[in-house]
């Protein structure tokens, strides 16, 4: 695969103008906590960011699918840049946290959505069978994005200031969005028929977004429960090593499914949710920090194999004038869902404890699994022919 021409390219400008989704959030606290003092604005402006950005992304999605990667993809990026800018700003003179969280929620509904854009491409540079192969190198860009993006996000904060990951993570989505963009072989755009812009999505893709959606819980689950868990048991910096080791396993499980081939995509994404909810069943049972960190990597297998069915399924089955669209919503699913499962389970460990708030992750596992059972006793295999 990487030997193809504009395969390189494509994941490294893939990869650089995937930051900000992983680098904002977490700037966002550090750097809206060291003028306001307060992690209560923090989180609020990195909750805005994210939501906003979740919410945009179908919206996004669809623009580059009617205009073109070129045009709609870098007016976006303009957008982006702008409010970054002002958001900047707006920390340097320690504006009001109105300012900042509004500010916040603009950068995040113009942020870019690089991720969609790659996989466009992939799919009219590869031949059906190789989806499985770009569809894990796509995994692992991600995988690495939310591995380095936190880590690197704390070392500019420690050595530099806390605004300084912000001024990377904009800088990287413009030679990310930019490099995109400028590769030959853009995707077709233009006008969809209302008739097949209302139809595109069924019941099976519907089915797709709510364990999108579920795993996004899980991963909101498995973040706070980390922080928090390892606090309760006394070794708050552990969470600097589990946090790698889960996101490590999900690359790793992104390999094998690259390995494994193509197949039949309705069964594959079955077994992925099953998978998912089954390496999630040893995460809220166990005590000690060496239990817990085992749990929380073997947690991370299941990630990656579910988002890569989805995506694949998309692909497989959406018309290509439509698929940023569709490649997006996936997006916003698991936004959305990270946004939720972390709301939920933070409101857990605030009642119940850590220790106690860890099966909540398991049950959010447990959710794209009985979507899955439901599709089978209904017979939903519609769409994905």
């Amino acid at each position: 695969m990487m030997r193809m021409p504009g395969a390189r390219p494509l994941l490294w400008f893939g990869l650089a103008g995937r930051f900000p989704n992983s680098m904002f959030p977490v700037g966002l606290v550090f750097a809206v906590e060291a003028i306001t003092g307060s992690y209560g604005v923090a989180g609020s402006a990195s909750a805005g960011f994210s939501l906003a950005g979740a919410v945009a992304k179908p919206i996004g999605g669809r623009l580059v699918d009617r205009y073109g990667q070129r045009l709609a993809a870098r007016s976006l990026l303009g957008a982006f840049v702008g409010c970054a800018v002002g958001l900047l700003m707006a920390i340097r003179v320690a504006a009001t946290p109105g300012v900042i969280v509004l500010l916040s929620v603009a950068a995040g509904l113009t942020a870019p959505n690089i991720g969609a854009l790659t996989r466009v491409r992939w799919t009219q540079m590869t031949e059906a069978q190789d989806m499985p192969r770009w569809q894990a190198l796509e995994s692992v860009n991600d995988e690495i994005n939310f591995i380095v993006g936190p880590t690197a996000v704390s070392a500019m904060a420690a050595w530099f200031t806390a605004s300084a990951s912000l001024v990377a993570a904009t800088v990287l989505a413009v030679a990310g969005t930019l490099g995109v963009t400028s590769l030959p072989g853009e995707p077709r755009s233009g006008r969809v028929s209302t008739h097949r812009a209302a139809t595109w999505m069924k019941a099976t893709h519907l089915a797709v977004l709510g364990s999108v959606g579920g795993l996004g819980m899980v991963l909101g689950g498995v973040a706070i429960t980390i922080v928090a868990y390892t606090a309760e048991l006394g070794h708050p910096a552990w969470s600097a090593v589990i946090f790698p080791l889960n996101a490590g396993a999900s690359l790793v499980a992104a390999l094998v499914v690259g390995r494994i081939g193509p197949g039949d995509l309705v069964s594959q994404q079955r077994r992925a949710t099953f998978w998912l909810l089954l390496v999630l069943l040893p995460y809220g049972f166990g005590d000690g920090i060496v239990w817990f960190t085992a749990t929380a990597m073997i947690a991370g297998l299941g990630t990656s194999p579910t988002l890569i069915q989805a995506n694949s399924s998309a692909v497989a089955t959406i018309p290509p004038e439509r698929r940023t669209e569709a490649l997006s919503w996936i997006a916003a699913a698991a936004g959305i869902g990270i946004a939720a499962g972390s709301a939920i389970t933070g409101l857990l460990v605030d009642a119940i404890g850590a220790d106690a708030a860890r099966f909540s992750v398991t049950a959010f596992g447990a959710l794209p699994a009985a979507i899955t059972v439901a599709m089978i006793l209904t017979g939903g295999r519609k769409g994905h022919r």
